[in-house]
């Protein structure tokens, strides 16, 4: 991060312990003395959490942009210029992410976070990375910032990501990875669990609570046509809607089969839809949907293709049928394509 910052120029660094118990301080006053011209320092008397730390520091921020980072990851030395040269040429996006590659004490995990933006997932599940997101600061402010989940250690990050996709446009840039993220098992991620509250249930409810009268159309599968402006809401809350009533299958069926019919390039509604034959086990039309979905996607892109096929596999369990061996090669061949680390990631990797 420190030696991108130097690179760019005209860039801070801002460091904040959350009352951290631990020596967090003196390896923040340590990298404040080294670099006082990058490094700026901020601490908090009492635990804010995780949402209103993140918030304090982009009040805080006087730059354009914004990049957000946890403490253990490892930022690649990316093009940073480039990505904010792009963006002042191309006011349309509100932030632009990457992938990012999992590491733990033994290496790489195999595991790869971030694909191609779907508005029709983009309510519940959207596969968009936050860290080393860069992030127009104006749009940041007026979407409130990392605010929390009710209830919730954590998710404020996605919580944004989702408020975000509502009149957002995100740039993904599939080529150039520029994060290493560590996993281990005393990370927030893996320890939360909440028995009461599903926070990415409670994500979707509070979204289709935005647009009451919409989402009752919705419901009715009566969606307005779509246009430039109404795009993502439409589609989010047709994602929303399906995410929330799945076991409804004669209600979001004929949602989600209309989604594919307005939006044939979002692969998130091909996908659900999937999962909604499955359930409703309608073999027959869930073969003939997945056909049709992976020849529209297939050389178009291998991670939209990836995920439909992952799809498959995961929603083939309801169907209680093999998977041809044809579609398994074709996952392993793209899974593989998907996961090869590139040299930046091997040159960066902690030994």
């Amino acid at each position: 991060m420190i030696r991108v910052a130097e690179t760019q120029g005209n860039t801070e660094v801002i460091l904040f312990n959350d009352c951290s118990p631990d020596d967090s301080q003196r390896i923040i006053d340590e990298y404040a003395s080294r670099f006082p011209y990058i490094v700026r320092k901020m601490r908090s008397e009492h635990n804010l959490g995780v949402g209103n730390a993140r918030t304090e520091m982009c009040k805080a921020a006087r730059g354009r942009y914004i990049l957000s980072f946890d403490q253990d990851d490892i930022m690649l030395p990316f093009d940073l210029g480039g990505v904010i040269a792009m963006m002042d040429s191309n006011p349309q996006y509100g932030a632009s992410y990457s992938r990012k590659f999992l590491f733990d004490n033994n290496g790489l995990t195999g595991e790869v976070h971030g694909g191609c933006l779907s508005d029709f997932n983009a309510f519940f599940a959207p596969k968009i990375n936050i860290n080393a997101m860069v992030i127009r600061a104006d749009v940041l402010a007026e979407h409130d910032f990392f605010k929390p989940v009710p209830d919730c250690a954590i998710n404020d990050d996605v919580f944004l990501m989702i408020r975000l996709g509502a009149d957002t446009e995100y740039h993904f840039d599939e080529e150039n990875p520029r994060l290493l993220y560590r996993v281990h098992d005393r990370q927030n991620s893996l320890l939360f669990h909440h028995e009461d509250q599903n926070p990415f249930r409670w994500m979707a409810t509070y979204m289709t609570e935005q647009q009451p009268e919409l989402y009752k159309r919705i419901l009715a599968n009566d969606p307005p046509k779509l246009t430039k402006k109404n795009r993502h809401w439409v589609l989010g809350l047709m994602g929303a809607a399906i995410f929330l009533r799945q076991k409804e299958t004669g209600l979001v069926l004929p949602i989600v089969r209309k989604a594919c019919e307005i939006a044939p390039d979002d692969y998130g509604a091909w996908e659900h839809r999937l999962l909604i034959l499955a359930i409703a086990n309608k073999y027959d039309e869930f073969m003939e949907t997945f056909q049709t979905a992976v020849e529209r996607f297939k050389g178009q892109s291998p991670a939209k293709e990836l995920q439909l096929i992952s799809a498959l596999g995961k929603y083939y369990r309801g169907i209680r049928k093999p998977i041809p061996r044809s579609i398994v090669n074709r996952y392993r061949d793209l899974e593989k394509q998907n996961t090869a680390p590139p040299k930046i990631v091997l040159d960066n990797l902690p030994k």
